[in-house]
């Protein structure tokens, strides 16, 4: 995203007052005849016209994709702070060590670790690692069924 709205900068930029400069530009050549127009060394006025438009079209497009950009970061923003919920209940990170988006088959394999931790962790009084069982089972499947909807109906599979 940060890419894109930086290309979209640039090209704005770059076009500056040409949107304007082109509106004015069509209206005067739209209203001079063809001995005006051949003084003025513009033997085709419908090309030179087209030619212009091209700046008009690169603004057109440049505003539709800054729209599709914002309509994408609304998507991405609901979708982590429903995420964000999942994480609070201790669902491992999308992100790796370096604050970029895990490899899905490196999320697939913590989670399916986190999963089975969730499955097997539970301690004595002791501090001993034993096989959870009982409502610490419960409560831990519970809570694995509980993150496998939410998953399901935040990825809608």
């Amino acid at each position: 995203m940060n890419v894109a709205h930086g290309e979209i900068q640039k090209s704005r930029a770059l076009l500056g007052q040409m949107p304007n400069q082109a509106n004015r530009l069509i209206h005067f050549l739209n209203n001079r005849n063809r001995e005006q127009l051949e003084q003025l060394s513009i033997p085709n006025r419908t090309g030179t016209i087209l030619e212009i438009k091209t700046v008009l079209t690169k603004i057109t497009l440049m505003q539709n994709l800054e729209r599709r950009c914002q309509d994408m970061q609304v998507e991405i923003n609901s979708f982590m702070e429903r995420f964000t919920v999942l994480q609070d209940k201790g669902i491992p990170s999308l992100l790796g060590n370096n604050d970029r988006l895990m490899k899905h088959i490196y999320y697939v394999h913590k989670l399916n670790k986190y999963a089975a931790d969730q499955v097997s962790s539970s301690s004595s009084a002791l501090g001993v690692k034993a096989l959870a069982i009982g409502q610490v089972l419960y409560d831990n499947l519970e809570n694995l069924f509980y993150i496998e909807h939410e998953v399901k109906h935040l990825f809608q599979l």
